[in-house]
């Protein structure tokens, strides 16, 4: 798609182009008319020129008198021709050398050019007249060639200045448009980072043809985020509400109908468990459609150090922790969703842990990858899928309810991301977590 300024350039370039042409080629059309004009007069002037030149001799004939003709009428080719016509008497200059001028139909000037020796456009005018009751006529030429040549270069310069002209009124045009357009560039550059989360408002300072479209923006946002934070409330609390519920309808079928009616216990359960489903899956989703501001971007440089901290006061723990990346600044995620993935990731890593832990957080290709490694004992791949089912465990001494990695999991999913479980180079567990970073207006899943 083609921008709005270079439309608009190439809009105004054609315009003057052809304004420019338009005009020079008009302004030329009617100098050479006037310059026709001109040489017609001079046509008729020579007519009369020729005419005094024709007198009577001794015995009372007319006769032409060379030495009363303009010059150029007796140098050959001059491009200067008359041709007159006395009775049965024909007379012509002598620059016609050995050509022949033709006779226009009509008196007066032969508004068509004819050719004339040497390759040259003749002027041709004719004039009527009578001396001792005889009639006369004379024809008059004249070569039109070099004005039309004249002419021709001049077009020629005239079309090559306007072109020159052209491109630096539309160099200075570009600029101009540039310049005028710059603030529509701003405010498109403060909405990406708006969708991004780099700053909460547009800047209201902008040009006055502007600052009706930034302040209703400004509002749309601030209602926006309103509508969503309640929106992410209500989600919450239903869910909140809804999970004691769910959990004493699981105890009572496990507690009464799981010997005495398997059939009945195996239908509830199956319907419960997908209740609960259904209802992380939406909390997951109300956390992501709050979107992120500038005041909740997860920024690694501050927030991990920090939570690292905390969990080594809470494991009371002697282990190498090694942290790599967490030099990346604020990036478009949400801080308390990622403090929970990476909460819940490191907590895994400390129970399991024998000595190093190694965090490594990469930014690129649109996405935030973090990797979590331990030298613990791992996990064998065929039992990998089964702990990220919610509550699954596969060592009951060790502290923790089992819902570790299945809280990381829903959260990744309601991304759009990817989790995948391996082995670390360390020896222990590896987790992968892969996140699209939520750039460009991209929404995740």
């Amino acid at each position: 798609m083609t921008s709005i300024g270079r439309r608009l350039g190439i809009s105004l370039f054609v315009s003057l182009l052809l304004a420019g042409l338009l005009i020079s080629q008009g302004a030329l059309w009617w100098l050479e008319r006037e310059q026709r004009d001109s040489l017609s007069a001079s046509l008729r002037d020579d007519a009369a020129g020729v005419l005094t030149a024709i007198g009577r001799d001794r015995n009372d004939v007319l006769t032409l008198d060379p030495t009363r003709l303009h010059p150029a009428y007796r140098r050959p080719l001059s491009g200067r021709y008359f041709v007159v016509l006395v009775g049965d008497s024909r007379w012509r200059s002598r620059s016609l050398w050995d050509a022949t001028l033709s006779m226009p139909e009509s008196p007066g000037m032969d508004p068509m050019l004819q050719p004339g020796p040497g390759g040259q456009q003749l002027l041709r005018y004719r004039g009527e007249y009578r001396m001792n009751d005889q009639p006369v006529t004379i024809v008059v030429a004249q070569d039109y060639t070099p004005v039309m040549t004249a002419y021709a270069r001049t077009r020629t310069a005239v079309l090559i200045a306007w072109l020159v002209v052209l491109l630096v009124l539309a160099g200075v045009q570009q600029w101009l448009l540039r310049r005028g357009l710059s603030p529509l560039r701003q405010a498109r550059k403060e909405i990406e980072q708006l969708r991004g989360g780099q700053r909460n408002t547009l800047n209201e300072n902008v040009a006055l043809e502007l600052h009706p479209l930034v302040v209703e923006i400004n509002r749309l946002q601030r209602h926006t985020e309103q509508q969503l934070q309640r929106s992410r409330h209500g989600l919450g609390d239903l869910g909140h509400a809804l999970k004691t519920p769910l959990a004493v309808l699981k105890n009572r079928c496990n507690a009464q109908l799981k010997t005495a009616d398997p059939a009945l216990h195996a239908l509830l359960q199956e319907q419960l468990d997908q209740m609960e489903a259904t209802i992380r899956r939406a909390l997951g989703r109300a956390r992501v459609a709050a979107g992120v501001t500038a005041s909740n971007r997860f920024c690694p440089a501050d927030h991990v150090p920090l939570l690292v901290t905390t969990l080594e006061r809470a494991h009371h723990r002697s282990l190498q922790v090694t942290v790599e990346g967490d030099q990346l600044t604020a990036l478009p995620l949400e801080r308390d969703d990622m403090l929970e993935v990476l909460g819940n990731l490191l907590d895994n890593a400390f129970k399991w842990a024998k000595s190093h832990i190694r965090l490594t957080l990469d930014q690129g290709d649109g996405q935030l990858c973090l990797c979590v490694e331990d030298d613990g004992p791992g996990i064998a791949p065929e039992r990998r899928q089964q702990v990220l089912q919610r509550g699954q465990r596969l060592d009951e001494r060790t502290p923790g309810d089992g819902l570790g990695l299945a809280i990381v999991s829903d959260t990744v999913a309601a991304y759009g991301g990817d989790l995948s479980l391996g082995e670390s180079p360390l020896g222990g567990l590896q987790v992968v977590v892969r996140l699209p970073l939520l750039l460009g207006g991209r929404q995740p899943s």
